[in-house]
């Protein structure tokens, strides 16, 4: 329960967790790590981003890895498994925390939508994720050789098309018709963050299709107790892709911002499935008679390790 208090205290900065996460993911000074992927979406091109994107590294297996079967490269050498296993152990430890917590093109789309609508995305709108992460991101670089998502993302217009050209002025006389439909895109999806909540992220991020996969299955699960719940709807309305916790907490479309867990009831939680456990185990041994403490303690082989009863 200490853990989940302090994840409670540090809900109202949640902006701010996202603001420090951008600052390192864009610090310059890291720059030397752009081979680790950090598990968000930030334009590797930006000038003073530290890390590699994921997707990026994705589509850049992909378009590499036709040209090396047909040399007969084996297919287990065109397969990404650094960036792979990245993903997979991020996302199977904390589901979508990091679109939640520490995206940068997330947080923007927030403060965009502030003061806008606020409107839902439409569901059905939310499985178009896995066409972006299928196609744009796999099956169109590996036929093309190109990092078509890349060159669409609004994120790497504004991170990357947009300071580049200031940066250096050479590259001025070099753009053309795709540099202004990547900033025409942007300005779509500027507009969507003001009608919808983080359209970018319920639509079209492949990212956030990847991690949505685990989200069930995560280490880091939320529950509803629909038993303590009175249908305030507080949690409906504090949900930034409107999603409604009572009937499904862990949707594919949550971003696990954990805003629904400010429930003055106490009707949701999120916390590490080992907390569960625990909890569990400690209810068995109140049930049985052994004290908690007892309960949390590795006692098998002590003669001296024994239940109340056994004590009588």
């Amino acid at each position: 329960m200490r853990l989940l208090r302090r994840i409670v205290a540090w809900l109202p900065l949640r902006g701010w967790v996202q603001f420090v996460s951008t600052l390192f993911a864009n610090s310059y000074f890291l720059s030397g790590f752009k081979g680790f992927c950090y598990p968000v979406l930030n334009c590797w091109s930006c000038p003073t981003a530290s890390f590699a994107c994921p997707i990026g590294a994705l589509q850049n297996s992909a378009a590499a890895a036709r040209l090396s079967l047909r040399a007969g490269a084996p297919l287990a050498s065109v397969i990404p498994f650094y960036v792979l296993g990245t993903l997979v152990l991020f996302s199977a430890l904390f589901g979508r925390l990091m679109c939640g917590w520490l995206c940068p093109f997330g947080w923007f789309q927030e403060l965009v939508g502030r003061r806008g609508k606020r409107l839902r995305i439409p569901g059905w709108t939310t499985y178009l994720r896995y066409v972006s992460l299928v196609v744009l991101v796999l099956v169109i670089p590996y036929y093309t050789g190109e990092a078509w998502f890349s060159k669409l993302c609004p994120m790497g217009a504004l991170e990357g098309s947009i300071p580049q050209p200031l940066l250096q002025p050479d590259l001025r006389s070099q753009l053309g018709m795709m540099w202004y439909l990547k900033l025409a895109i942007l300005a779509v999806t500027i507009a969507a963050a003001y009608v919808w909540r983080r359209p970018f992220c319920g639509a079209v991020c492949p990212l956030g299709a990847f991690f949505s996969l685990f989200v069930r299955y995560s280490a880091w699960q939320t529950r509803f107790d629909d038993r303590r719940c009175v249908d305030c709807q507080l949690c409906v309305r504090n949900c930034p892709q409107g999603i409604d916790p009572r009937r499904d907490v862990n949707s594919h479309a949550c971003i696990s911002c954990l805003e629904c867990t400010k429930c003055p009831y106490d009707a949701i939680k999120s916390q590490p499935i080992w907390r569960d456990l625990l909890a569990k185990e400690a209810g068995t041994a109140r049930r049985s008679g052994i004290t908690c403490h007892e309960a949390t303690e590795v006692c098998v082989g002590k003669p001296d390790c024994h239940t109340q009863d056994d004590s009588k």
